[in-house]
């Protein structure tokens, strides 16, 4: 009776372990970079900050939901774009660290295939998401 119990929770933790693998939300920059007819956007972040979420926008101001993450743990990762965006080439990039102050960069003639990479730098803070709070929180945590 043992043995079935093992089993079976040997079988769940295999079964656990391959649906996490499987839907992973950020890609490995490496298979961005070897997939040559996918469409992905790598962005690389350069502020020195942890990122709680990365948000980004068509031209015309229409957020992709699908390719909206939250805490992302590296300082670059790649997102595939959907099918639907194909014939658009300007987005916006923005990512809002853990103090909630916002950095935006936009990008124009994004490739149609292949791996399009995005530097986000303390330059692409937005003035007005960076509040007293968020600079003394700052000051006080050394970042």
């Amino acid at each position: 009776m043992q043995k079935v119990i093992i089993i079976i929770l040997v079988i769940v933790g295999l079964v656990c372990g391959i649906i996490f693998f499987f839907t992973r939300d950020n890609l490995s920059n490496d298979h961005a970079e070897k997939d040559k007819n996918g469409r992905y956007i790598t962005i690389v972040n350069n502020t020195g900050q942890v990122i709680n979420e990365v948000k980004v926008t068509v031209n015309n101001g229409t957020e992709i939901e699908s390719m909206n993450k939250k805490n992302i743990d590296k300082n670059s990762f790649s997102i595939k774009f959907p099918k639907e965006y194909d014939n658009y080439d300007s987005f916006h990039v923005s990512i809002i660290d853990r103090y909630g102050a916002e950095y935006r960069k936009s990008i124009n003639n994004v490739a149609k295939k292949g791996r399009t990479e995005v530097v986000i730098s303390n330059d692409d803070l937005v003035k007005e998401s960076d509040s007293i709070k968020n600079k003394i929180d700052r000051f006080f945590n050394g970042d």
